[in-house]
């Protein structure tokens, strides 16, 4: 691969600003780059043949589906649920698209690849695998409830983009058959190793061409500010008495003044205009960072290379690592929060600690901070164990 996974690597030659200014959640955004092999190290025909043909997957990890519908999972998956990779092929060889869902869980190519999504956007990042026949669609006119960022991996596909049913839908406001999708607004072929941003609530459609087309679409997970206000109203709640009283007797029966309650109603609201958005957020972002679970390959080696270590060794940090560190004045601690993994050390170990998390290679005994020698050799072991720094 030319330069490392990244964001700015699957957007370019567009830029972040460009792309947080003109394009999110506005409107579509087309890179071509007359690049075929660009997203070559990410995904192939021949592993995904692996992958069907091998790996004893689940339905629905693997699923099939024409944009007439007429596909079920018995005609491609046993009563238990694993799928017969025989038939998964058969009908793809008759027009069917294969989709795989989470395969970045399998794949540590991918899983680099949505890790490095996810420290940018703040948000669960997956992958659906699209793979589809000559000439076949495995979907209608729909739209999507979470953004998506689509890597034409081998083949072409024409997309047709139409308009807006419902604008940045929530995840309750899915498509709907039978909505109506607008007029085609953009037309366009999707080639290897052009990129394809939609905004959740566009609708948009694609059929492969004259050749079979392999693509990665990237669900962009994010929460939102009507997440934040529930959790300001929960919150709330647990301090408002008012908030807890039950609705009132009757309210439900024929001929009861609903309207009466706009007062009360309004005197809740006003209850929650003061909730604590920081707070908030920060309860929002040490989800996301619990959640995030470790992808740290070659880990078994990392911890007997342990054995070795000096500060002559070269180490970094591990890439696409997102982080907290929380200063506990009190205790004389910082408190770091990584991946699923907390570590308390001494407050002066913190701008030390930071140096190792942001910087991916240096000579050990050149870790920035105010430790000595001794020191350092216990904070980079410690970082190394818990899957957050490697020895390179």
């Amino acid at each position: 691969m030319s330069q490392p996974i990244s964001f700015d690597w699957a957007i370019a030659p567009e830029t972040p600003d460009t792309f947080f200014s003109e394009y999110f959640e506005k409107k579509p955004m087309l890179i071509k780059r007359g690049q075929p092999g660009y997203f070559a190290d990410l995904l192939s025909y021949a592993e995904i043949d692996r992958v069907v043909s091998t790996m004893g997957l689940n339905h629905p990890e693997i699923n099939v589906t024409k944009s007439d519908g007429n596909i079920t999972p018995a005609d491609f998956a046993y009563e238990t649920g694993q799928i017969d990779p025989v038939r998964v092929n058969q009908l793809f060889a008759d027009g069917a698209t294969v989709i795989l869902s989470g395969l970045h869980e399998r794949l540590p190519q991918l899983a680099r690849y949505c890790r490095a999504m996810e420290q940018v956007m703040s948000a669960r990042v997956q992958t659906n695998i699209y793979m589809t026949p000559p000439g076949n669609q495995g979907f209608n006119p729909h739209y999507d409830s979470h953004d998506v960022l689509v890597l034409q991996i081998a083949g072409s596909k024409e997309w047709r983009i139409y308009g807006t049913p419902v604008e940045l839908p929530l995840n309750d406001q899915g498509f709907e058959r039978g909505m109506d999708v607008g007029e085609e607004v953009q037309r366009f072929v999707l080639e290897p190793g052009d990129t394809l941003y939609v905004p959740r609530g566009v609708a948009h459609d694609a059929v492969a061409t004259d050749e079979t087309s392999l693509h990665i679409t990237t669900g962009l997970m994010f929460r939102t500010w009507a997440d934040v206000l529930a959790e300001a109203v929960i919150a709330k709640a647990h301090r408002e008495p008012a908030m807890r009283r039950a609705l009132p007797p009757g309210f439900a029966n024929h001929g009861a003044d609903l309207g009466a309650y706009d007062d009360t109603f309004k005197e809740l609201m006003d209850l929650v205009a003061d909730a604590p958005a920081g707070k908030l957020l920060a309860g929002f972002r040490e989800d996301f960072l619990t959640g995030r679970v470790p992808r740290v390959e070659g880990q078994m080696a990392q911890l007997a290379a342990l054995d070795t270590l000096t500060v002559d060794s070269r180490v970094g940090g591990r890439p696409h690592l997102v982080y907290a560190l929380h200063m506990e004045t009190e205790d004389e601690q910082v408190r770091l929060s990584c991946q699923g993994a907390e570590i308390v050390m001494p407050d002066f170990a913190a701008s030390a600690m930071e140096f190792c998390l942001t910087t991916p290679e240096f000579r050990l005994g050149d870790m920035g901070g105010e430790l000595d020698d001794a020191g350092k050799l216990v904070l980079a072991k410690r970082l190394v164990r818990e899957g957050l720094m490697q020895v390179l």
